[in-house]
């Protein structure tokens, strides 16, 4: 995001102002504090308070805790503390037979950096050798391509588990890339910090030995303590990389900000000083901005693209510009969720945006949700205001509302009307996710026949497939006496299909959900042939239900796939290429996700997907394209 201060030309104000104080012996004046060093120039009293940790950073999987969590507790680890290290952390053991009294003593391998990781086979990664046959340089390009933003829980799910797999890494053709020290786990760290896992990035970090750390990675550290309000930490990594030769630019301002909280203004104001001299301000023209706020001069508006940036702008006090949640990055917008120092209504929608894109857990955003109160006229006709307020405090309305509700008909009631008024596909995957724990508790029963086509909808968006697949058979149980029962067999049939529910010729099919749908339009027959391409795909071909050349002059609206990166994605997975065959697939469909995405290109990473073994995960991306595409 880039909103540029209004006025003109910042860096004389603020030479003239701050810099002039600095030198002079004096303090800044402060707008919201009175400031005075020590003599001995030690800590100042009356500092800048220091930042208060968030008491809601949790990203990561579902069910990690949320806000509620004791305040200031660090981060839960993603990997037991006890664990042995994983073979492919070395290249191997050395004997060196001592012959001391019989024993034989083994120096253990060098730790290969770029093999390091928090998951394994065992706990949710992928497995040792998901690299094989695939080329280093060819891997590390492909890595750098990995979009930051990816509408897709489960593209999500499977790029944090690429980048946090111990894993032997790609070989290497060239000796300068065989010689190169940790550029592949720096590739990693740096794409888990844009897709905003601050959890998982600190927990890789964690593991990686103070001596294969290089600039990069000494960023993200820095950055990632930021992001979870361990400020104190993030200081004193600052301040040891302030200690080495050939310091950047990003620590110097790094530094200043360290030396601005703890009271240090004489040394920040010198530093900043010796950065205008010497023409950095233009490297990074927003923290000089908040710089100036600091000092106490008039900035009109300011820019927050960094964690640098969102800890000097919680030190200053300032609230969020107005765009900043739109535009802001996964880690940016998981900070704000977790700041108490954040109105309530940016808060509930960083956290909101922050859910979707996977990096916040549902209990976070929850806990944000019960802090809004609302009157018992509110509570008792939540959809009215809903209608009216159809974003965050609406949803918000909705979520308490529905935990009032005990009696199973009044739940299920509200439950059906939240969803169906969610049009949004994004909105409608955020409403499952948080209604989710109240939807698993309605008993599937004949009374509650009605409930049966969104229930079971929103149980196989969620995963649930066993409980949405009780809803389809209450509907095709029902379905020869009751309408209603045909009607919501029809309509689950595809997401049963896609799930991998077994099916009868008489409990539905293509032709009969054809019918249901009463639609010939262009864009409906666009959509029956995704949807049979996807079961084809998946292995449940539908024989000719569907006839091609009735559908082959059809076009879609998105960009069909480089040929070259489809061609290498059949090739990957047809030799197993379990790493190649998941990067891939994320490229092939994009950061818009399965929404938005060619037919081939979806159809094709479903096909691969399964190729290598994972068709839970394709079948889960078939059933989020399904919803996003109106099936």
């Amino acid at each position: 995001m880039t909103v540029s201060p209004a006025r003109t030309g910042w860096i004389p104000r603020f030479t003239g102002f701050a810099i002039a104080l600095a030198l002079a012996g004096g303090t800044p004046a402060l707008g919201w504090a009175q400031t005075s060093l020590d003599s001995d120039g030690g800590t100042a009293t009356g500092a800048p308070q220091p930042l208060a940790p968030p008491t809601a950073l949790v990203p990561g999987a579902e069910g990690a805790q949320g806000p509620a969590a004791a305040e200031g507790a660090r981060p839960a680890a993603l990997v037991p503390t006890s664990r042995a290290m994983p073979s492919s952390l070395t290249r191997g053991l050395e004997g060196e037979g001592s012959g001391l009294q019989g024993i034989e003593i083994n120096r253990l391998g060098e730790i290969d950096p770029d093999a390091i990781g928090t998951l394994d086979a065992r706990n949710g990664g992928f497995r040792d050798d998901m690299w094989s046959r695939s080329d280093r340089a060819a891997v590390e390009r492909l890595l750098r391509r990995l979009p930051s933003r990816l509408d897709s829980a489960t593209l999500r799910g499977l790029a944090r588990r690429l980048l946090l797999t111990n894993a032997q890494p790609p070989r290497s053709r060239s000796r300068a890339a065989r010689e190169a020290t940790a550029t592949l786990l720096a590739t990693r760290v740096d794409r888990l910090a844009a897709l905003g896992d601050v959890r998982g990035l600190n927990e890789l970090l964690r593991l990686v030995p103070q001596r294969f750390e290089n600039e990069r990675i000494a960023r993200a550290r820095t950055e990632g303590l930021l992001l979870t309000g361990e400020v104190e930490e993030a200081c004193r990594k600052v301040r040891r990389e302030m200690a080495r030769d050939g310091v950047t630019g990003y620590w110097r301002r790094a530094m200043v900000y360290c030396q601005l909280r703890s009271g240090e203004f004489d040394q920040a104001m010198l530093g900043v000083g010796l950065m205008v001299e010497q023409g950095s301000a233009k490297d990074d023209p927003a923290f000089f901005t908040l710089v100036d706020a600091f000092a106490g001069a008039e900035t009109a508006s300011v820019t927050v693209d960094s964690p640098l940036h969102l800890a000097m702008l919680h030190m200053i006090d300032r609230p969020l510009p107005d765009d900043l949640i739109e535009e802001a990055s996964p880690g940016l917008l998981v900070a704000i969720a977790g700041s108490e120092r954040t109105d309530l209504e940016p808060r509930t929608r960083a956290a909101e945006r922050a859910v979707s894109m996977g990096v916040l857990s549902t209990a976070a955003l929850t806990a944000i949700y019960d802090l809004y109160v609302f009157d018992s006229a509110e509570l008792d006709d939540p959809v009215a205001v809903l209608d009216e307020n159809p974003g965050g405090p609406g949803r918000a309305l909705i979520y308490q509302a529905v935990r009032e509700r005990e009696e199973p008909t009044a739940r299920a009631q509200l439950i059906q009307a939240a969803l169906g008024r969610a049009d949004d596909p994004a909105v409608y995957r955020l409403l499952v996710r948080v209604l989710l724990p109240d939807l698993l508790e309605v008993p599937v029963e004949p009374p509650l026949l009605w409930f049966a086509d969104p229930a079971g909808r929103a149980l196989y968006v969620a995963g649930r497939h066993d409980k949405a697949a009780a809803w389809y058979l209450l509907a095709r149980q029902e379905a020869l006496l009751d309408p209603e029962g045909a009607a919501a067999m029809a309509s689950l049939w595809p997401f049963a299909r896609l799930a991998g529910n077994p099916t009868m010729p008489w409990q539905g099919d293509m032709e009969a959900w054809r019918a249901s749908r009463e639609d010939e339009s262009p864009a409906e027959l666009t959509r029956q042939a995704w949807l049979r391409g996807a079961l084809k795909a998946l292995g449940e071909d539908e024989g000719e239900a569907v006839s091609w050349l009735d559908l082959a002059t059809l076009s879609s609206e998105a960009p069909p796939p480089d040929g070259a990166l489809l061609f290498a994605l059949r090739d990957a997975s047809d030799m197993g290429m379990v790493g190649e065959t998941v990067l891939m697939s994320i490229l092939i469909i994009g950061e818009s996700g399965p929404a938005e995405c060619h037919p081939t290109a979806l159809v094709a990473a479903l096909s691969a997907l399964r190729g290598v073994g994972l068709e839970r995960e394709a079948r889960a991306l078939a059933i989020e394209a399904a919803v996003a595409k109106g099936i």
